[in-house]
């Protein structure tokens, strides 16, 4: 396997100063033994992936049956994909209550790393206009064939001006993946209509269950994981990008998943898990870091 790699700056600031934050492998071990470098911006505070695979070779590492965003069009083998089909019906009408509160019934939507499509198809079931683009083809042809959805293959670059203006884009844990970071959140803030909204999930690493389970923690996610955004990064990078940031709390069934699949093994893994993910879960309720975070940027 010929994989390229690359050194950057930072992408949110564009700093060249930085600091080693913590080594991790690939829970998949595409290339097996190979350790990965989670640095930290000495200007903006900003986690990221340094050095990194280039855009090219990342597609290596979306390969395995495994990677969960592409189960629907799988068989479940394995505890995550188990876990991730039984807990993503009722995890999509949630996201969508949530996203779309006080939004007129016919605007437009645009979900960014739409996957299979079901979060599209939930939006339009509500009664709005889903459009959405996806980077890999077969989940992409797997919305359009299954669905009738109208997806394009590709990244936000691939969206349609011609469809928008849109009233809500959706990165629901899409943003930590992306090569080209600020870009995204540049074209995202031009197909937005005027006071539209964009709506960003991503795992929390300053959360309690991040601390707990270290470099174990399964959202490190490496290499595919790009970027890690403690809350205050995050809403800085909206603002220097023209949004008005609202940080929106967190997204309940991320502490739980987060939690079982970072146990290390054994029987009482599940458990383990299960009580860790209360913990986590109880804590976002009390107004403390989520494991995962949900943020409202609205263009102004």
């Amino acid at each position: 396997m010929s994989l390229t790699y690359e050194s950057i700056a930072c992408p949110a600031c564009g700093g060249t100063r930085h600091n080693t934050f913590l080594n991790v492998d690939d829970r998949f071990q595409v290339e097996p033994g190979r350790l990965y470098s989670i640095v930290e911006c000495a200007e903006c505070r900003l986690l990221f992936l340094n050095p990194r695979p280039d855009a090219d070779s990342i597609a290596a590492f979306y390969a395995t049956e495994e990677y969960d965003p592409f189960g629907s069009n799988s068989e479940a083998k394995s505890l995550s994909s188990r876990l991730y089909r039984l807990a993503r019906p009722l995890s999509i009408r949630r996201k969508a209550s949530r996203v779309v509160q006080n939004l007129k019934s016919g605007s437009k939507t645009l979900d960014v790393g739409c996957a299979t499509g079901e979060f599209m198809l939930e939006l339009k079931r509500r009664g709005f206009q889903a459009y959405g683009v996806e980077p890999d083809p077969r989940a992409a042809e797997y919305a359009r064939d299954k669905f009738g959805l109208n997806v394009r293959q590709g990244g936000i670059e691939q969206a349609s001006a011609e469809t928008g203006p849109y009233a809500l884009i959706t990165f629901w844990h899409v943003l930590e993946h992306v090569h080209r970071l600020r870009d995204n959140l540049t074209i995202a803030h031009r197909l937005l209509a005027e006071n539209g909204r964009l709506s960003i999930a991503v795992p929390n690493p300053a959360s309690w269950d991040a601390q707990v389970y270290g470099r174990n923690w399964v959202a490190w996610d490496a290499p595919r994981h790009l970027y890690h955004f403690r809350p205050k990064v995050m809403m800085e990078l909206l603002m220097r990008s023209g949004f008005r940031p609202v940080r929106a709390g967190a997204i309940a069934f991320d502490a739980f998943y987060h939690c079982v699949l970072s146990e290390q093994g054994g029987a009482m893994r599940l458990m383990r898990g299960g009580w860790r993910g209360s913990i986590s879960f109880l804590r976002s309720i009390l107004g403390l870091n989520g494991s995962s975070e949900l943020y409202f940027a609205y263009k102004q």
